[in-house]
């Protein structure tokens, strides 16, 4: 009902109820202070509530002129380039592999749109020929040999140069790969299991391109596939909720297609030989790039220093049991195993289990499959049971406890083996030890319901008093034989030292040769930090190197292809900068490089325990001088580095 009240033009308002009568009363009797307040209180109110009316009537992206600033528009750098399909697909079939046009579009579900390829001969070239050609500058690079017990490092020192290209930045676009994610997040059944850590926000990723604040893409590791004419490389992608890097609640294996020009195909098929859950041998069309469906334990309640996903992954050729290459990938995980069980007393009674956690190694077949993930839960889950997975298997020391954490383990498999039944892991550098874990004959735990490889030791160096368990060089590539030599193997590792005079520790690459007589292994050779000539930016801020909290990371990831042509040889590397992008650097005539190298020392004993080689005390030493000299020319307290 109406309030009743007329209007007066003497005497103003007249027959108003009580109540209000009082309220203006009341406000009479206010003092000036208490006014102020009240205005100031009803100016807040309006503050307050005022923007929130009007975006309810104005779409916030229709008053925001947003600017999305390129992370890879630095024109004084190099780039890959991505090939962006249109409305098709490549499909691209394995050499060999017979093709009726009619019956495979049919069997494989290729629309009419979609083009059909495959490579006629393997006697393609991997590397182009215009990258023999390529203009080239020499680093220089100290290398250390083990063959002397000198006290001084000169007298087993070498001072080489290395013919190294412009390294090129492999492109990223995080568009093609939220967007591929969010459609394995409805329809890859894997990948779907996964969902509650992304809480919903792709979308707004992807409308307010913000997702180079909470993706990072980095440690990207790749193979060749010959049969295919590409090459495979699978790079590290964190996920950040809080837009930190440091700071990432998940992480997945993402999985890209290139060409011989290092071209990213963005809508292509490869039809592949995999094994399915059963062990059979079927061909199967995959879609990339993609997420892998690799299985780890994960529970998106509890991400506090949990690191849930793969971690450090390197990527190499197997020889399986048809005698065909094929990738494996090695890498670290978080992952959970049943401790003890405790008998709860009830009307029924109840077991309550307990686990303990681990970060421990692993190896995945990616064109593999297995069903539901046991070996990574610990238990069997029924959420997961009729989840397919890529096949992997946790890598574990013969007769020995899980240690809380295992990482930086290299791989390299011996090429004299007829197929790969087992891979070599360099477990420790100084000090030597190298394992051998049996990918054949696996071990169990707990009676057959989930299977391990065994790892024993293979080989292990006489220990000395000069020897750092565990010291700062580690990880890395793998190892690959040199072309000349199936028991001399190469590979890049990285030496990592904290407070050496770059921020909080440096990560950089030195070159090893391995070699093997007889039964005995041996580190013949092994530089100190290598440069590369490749920027490495700041960790948190590109433009601030050597930040006093923060490490500068320069780290080797993987030897994409070592490639000879006559009397020319080029390898090419992939690293990672900051731990968030990938690189390609191309190394020529290495093959010479380390011939020479081997060539320009005497031969000893290996056996003999009286020999003691401060090879790795002179690397560590020479190093940390690197670190010096390179956070003394970041700060402005030298004029230059070299």
């Amino acid at each position: 009902m109406l309030p009743n009240y007329s209007i007066d033009s003497v005497q103003g308002i007249k027959n108003i109820k009580p109540g209000m009568i009082k309220g203006f009363n009341n406000l009479r009797k206010l003092t000036t202070s208490q006014y102020r307040r009240l205005t100031i209180g009803i100016i807040i109110l309006f503050i307050l509530v005022y923007p929130l009316h009007y975006l309810s009537r104005h779409p916030l992206d229709s008053m925001v002129n947003f600017k999305y600033v390129d992370p890879f528009n630095d024109e004084s750098r190099q780039y890959t380039s991505i090939q962006k399909g249109e409305n098709y697909s490549l499909v691209i079939f394995p050499q060999n592999f017979t093709i009726n046009e009619q019956e495979v579009r049919v069997k494989f579900n290729i629309s009419e749109d979609d083009v059909i390829e495959q490579i006629l001969s393997q006697d393609s070239t991997i590397v182009p020929k215009e990258v023999f050609d390529e203009q080239t500058s020499l680093h220089k690079i100290k290398v250390f040999n083990s063959m002397s017990d000198s006290e001084n490092c000169d007298d087993f020192k070498t001072e080489t140069q290395l013919s190294i290209s412009d390294n090129k930045i492999i492109r990223q676009d995080f568009e093609i790969m939220l967007q591929k994610l969010d459609y394995q997040l409805k329809n890859d059944q894997a990948i779907s299991k996964l969902a509650s850590f992304f809480q919903d926000k792709l979308d707004f990723y992807l409308k307010w391109k913000v997702y180079h604040f909470h993706f990072y893409q980095f440690a990207g590791t790749s193979v060749y596939l010959k049969n295919h004419g590409v090459h495979l490389m699978v790079s590290r992608v964190i996920h950040s909720l809080k837009g930190r890097k440091g700071d990432p609640q998940i992480s997945l294996l993402y999985a890209q297609v290139y060409d011989n020009n290092w071209q990213e195909l963005t809508n292509v098929d490869l039809v592949l030989p995999v094994r399915d859950i059963h062990g059979e041998k079927v061909m199967q069309k995959l879609s990339f790039p993609r997420f892998l469906p690799t299985p780890f334990y994960h529970n998106s309640e509890f991400t506090k220093e949990r690191w849930y996903g793969p971690e450090d992954a390197r990527m190499l050729l197997s020889v399986n049991e048809d005698g065909d290459e094929e990738p494996v990938i090695i890498y670290n995980a978080f992952h959970r195993k049943v401790h003890n069980q405790t008998v709860v007393p009830t009307n029924d009674k109840m077991v309550t289990l307990n686990f303990d956690f681990f970060r421990s190694m692993f190896i995945t077949w990616p064109f593999r499959y297995q069903l539901a993930k046991e070996n990574m839960d610990g238990i069997p889950n029924e959420e997961f049971a009729k989840v397919i997975y890529n096949k992997a298997l946790e890598l574990k020391i013969e007769g020995q406890p899980r240690k809380p954490v295992e990482k930086n383990w290299t791989p390299f498999f011996d090429t004299n083996q007829k197929n790969s039944k087992a891979i070599h892991m360099v477990y420790q550098w100084d000090g030597l030890q190298i394992l051998k874990c049996d990918l054949d004959n696996l071990a169990s735990e707990d009676g057959g319901i989930t299977n391990y490889s065994s790892c024993r030791l293979d080989f292990e160096e006489p220990i000395t008093e000069i020897q750092d368990a565990f010291g700062p060089v580690r990880g890395g590539t793998e190892l690959i034989p040199i072309p000349s030599n199936p028991n001399v193997w190469i590979g890049f590792l990285r030496a990592h030292i904290d407070n050496c005079g770059c921020g909080k520790a440096m990560y950089r690459p030195n070159l090893v040769i391995l070699e093997k007589q007889l039964e005995q292994f041996k580190v013949t050779h092994l530089s100190s930090y290598m440069s590369l000539e490749i920027p490495v930016p700041g960790w948190k801020d590109p433009d601030v190197q050597c930040a006093t909290k923060d490490p500068s990371a320069l780290i080797p990831n993987g030897i994409s292809n070592w490639e000879t042509q006559g009397d020319q040889d080029v390898l090419t590397m992939s690293l990672s900068v900051a731990d968030e992008k990938n690189l390609l650097i191309n190394i020529h005539n290495l093959n010479k490089t380390i011939k020479d190298l081997r060539n320009g020392v005497s031969r000893i004993d290996w056996t003999s325990k009286e020999f003691k080689s401060r090879q790795m005390k002179c690397v560590i030493e020479y190093s940390s001088n690197f670190c010096q000299a390179y956070g003394q020319y970041q700060l402005g307290k030298t004029g230059t580095f070299e």
